[in-house]
């Protein structure tokens, strides 16, 4: 969009035209008088939204206290999208240099939001640098939310939209220039300090099980209200917030809540100025969450024809399902394994081809209902078959302590003349931790764990063919 919103530099402080008060702030009101030629045209009225976007309020109000916007036009009129305006240049300017602002204006970076661009909606006009918004707004005549989180919103109409009709419908030429100038003044009249009403929860309802991280959570429209928040928690007083989001609109998903947890939610409604208090507290519970894979490890090679494969258990699950494939997609004839029902969380298959990549992933159930599935792990077979002998061939002979805090101290067993790898994964799969010994008949090797987060923690040793995992806990 040309020039089609606005920004300025200044001290961030607020206005003494507009009050801070308990819970937010008084939502400053303009009147804008519109002019066509020296005829008068019309009033409407526009309310800010100083909670939302104080930078780009301040701004506003500053440049109405000086009369900046006095006489200038709106100089871009689009049926059933905006209307534009606040460019010094449409004062005297030739009409070519309307839109394009002066070099001396001071922009404001953005702070962009979740309220939507719906009739009425006021932004801040900008060029293709998110941070070049200056003294030009415009006001939607339609919904327009192909802008929203692209363009600041900071304020709307609050009377006189048929004005705005007007002017939009203006008979104008190729670039949207109204053929007859329509000049604004616009003048503090006074806040809004009224606060907006707390929603009510709809759904998922209260004690839900088995929500997945599709579900959207919904809630009663506040008139008033031009944004939401909505928080979830594992403690129904919020000491700890898990996820927070805010919404234009009176719903939003929580793609990223995990699973296998029981989880708090409430909602509060801000008017752009005040907010309310928060909504009723329900709860719920997610379906059983994403297993940690552990073997064979993500990318893996030279992995036996008759593989064991292993994964963490999942709170809540009780069985699961293994899936094998040679396409990434485990679609078709590409998955080579599907089986359901797992109770225990390892599954030797045992024929698969030599040299070929596979991809594999688990998927926990409580009962028979499907949680989430696990992250896609890939490796390559090699041409053997075999099953290592824990008591022969264990390459990890000791651990301890576990768990652990400053130190895990690990002895291991030297089995042929390769290279023996150490690596320590989190529960996501990174490694933090990681070392290549060479050929010795016994190692002792001290990991520091002093700068590692408390929680749990894969301990894997690979040397050529032979492959162990250990769990350890860090506390």
């Amino acid at each position: 969009m040309k020039k089609l919103l606005l920004t300025f530099c200044f001290l961030v402080t607020i206005s003494t035209q507009y009050l801070l008060a308990q819970g937010g702030v008084d939502k400053p009101i303009y009147q804008i008088v519109t002019h066509r030629d020296t005829s008068y045209l019309g009033t409407f009225t526009v309310e800010l939204f100083p909670l939302i976007a104080p930078n780009h309020v301040h701004m506003f109000d500053s440049l109405v206290s000086t009369q900046f916007f006095d006489s200038t036009a709106f100089h871009r009129v689009v049926p059933g999208f905006v209307i534009q305006g606040g460019d010094p240049n449409t004062i005297s300017g030739p009409m070519s240099t309307w839109g394009n602002g002066q070099p001396w204006q001071p922009t404001v970076n953005a702070e962009f939001n979740t309220v939507r661009h719906l009739r009425g909606i006021l932004g801040a006009a900008r060029d293709t640098d998110p941070n070049s918004a200056n003294s030009q707004f415009y006001i939607c005549v339609a919904p327009a939310t192909f802008l929203d989180g692209n363009y600041t919103v900071y304020g709307k109409v609050t009377s006189g939209m048929s004005v705005v009709d007007t002017i939009v419908l203006s008979p104008r030429d190729a670039n949207d220039i109204p053929l007859q100038k329509i000049t604004m003044f616009v003048t503090y009249i006074g806040v809004n300090d009224t606060v907006p009403a707390a929603p009510s929860l709809v759904a998922p309802a209260d004690n839900s099980i088995n929500i997945n991280n599709s579900q959207f959570f919904s809630w009663t429209a506040v008139p008033t209200a031009v944004m939401y928040t909505i928080q979830f928690s594992t403690d129904s007083l919020f000491s700890t917030i898990t996820l927070e989001k805010t919404a234009g609109t009176n719903s939003v998903s929580a793609t990223t809540l995990p699973g296998s947890a029981t989880y708090f939610w409430r909602v509060k409604s801000t008017n752009g100025g005040h907010e309310s208090v928060y909504s009723n507290v329900w709860k719920f519970t997610t379906l059983t969450g994403a297993v940690t894979l552990v073997t064979p490890i993500d990318s893996a090679t030279n992995t036996f024809l008759n593989p064991v494969f292993e994964w963490l258990p999942i709170a809540n699950a009780d069985n699961y399902q293994l899936q094998v494939a040679t396409a990434i997609t485990f679609s078709g004839a590409s998955t080579v394994f599907n089986q359901s029902g797992l109770i225990n969380t390892t599954q030797q298959i045992p024929a698969l081809s030599p040299n070929t990549r596979y991809y594999w992933r688990v998927r926990s159930y409580n009962g028979t209902t499907a949680g989430y599935y696990s992250a896609r792990y890939t490796f390559v077979t090699g041409t053997t078959t075999g099953v290592i002998s824990a008591m022969e061939e264990d390459l990890i002979t000791s651990i301890y302590p576990n768990p652990a805090t400053q130190q895990l101290n690990v002895e291991l067993k030297m089995i042929d003349n390769a290279p023996l790898q150490m690596k320590l994964r989190d529960v996501q799969g990174k490694i933090v931790w990681s070392h290549e010994y060479n050929y010795s008949e016994e190692l002792k090797v001290k990991i520091d764990l002093s700068s590692f987060s408390k929680g749990l923690y894969l301990l894997d040793v690979q040397q050529g063919t032979y492959f162990n995992s250990e769990k350890i806990v860090v506390e």
